[in-house]
């Protein structure tokens, strides 16, 4: 596989360490990423933040889509379009400040994780988070 990963583009990550302090911070999430991933097609990468986990789907910071889980509801951008009647313009300018948030944190340490048939990747970035939460929860109000 890692030859072919390599061949394809793919990087290779190292494992989330148990115990480690970036397990300690996605260990309350794992149910709910495990949950997601399980109903995905696409590559996933959680970033643990506190009370939410952050979601990027698909290939940031090409092609991606972005969710969020504030305990265990699922946000995205489209249902925070609709609930905060967001026009289209704001909602594509939000997702090109996510777009840049992403990457910045190319150079934050990444691990991977096997739950359930999906390895997805853990990024336990406090930049990435912060920059996440103002992104989003500031678009919120």
């Amino acid at each position: 596989m890692g030859l072919l990963s390599k061949l394809f583009g793919g990087k290779e990550y190292p494992p989330l360490a148990p115990g480690s302090p970036e397990a300690q911070k996605f260990e309350p999430f794992r149910e709910i990423a495990a949950g997601f991933a399980a109903k995905l097609h696409d590559r996933l990468e959680v970033i643990p933040a506190g009370k939410v986990l952050y979601c990027f789907i698909g290939n940031p910071p090409d092609q991606f889509g972005v969710a969020w889980f504030e305990g265990k509801e699922e946000h995205n951008l489209k249902t925070l379009m609709k609930a905060k009647g967001l026009a289209q313009a704001r909602v594509n300018a939000l997702s090109d400040e996510l777009r840049h948030a992403y990457e910045r944190s190319a150079s934050e340490p990444r691990y991977e994780i096997q739950l359930g048939k999906k390895k997805v990747l853990v990024t336990p970035s406090p930049t990435l988070e912060r920059e996440l939460v103002k992104i989003i929860h500031e678009a919120e109000h």
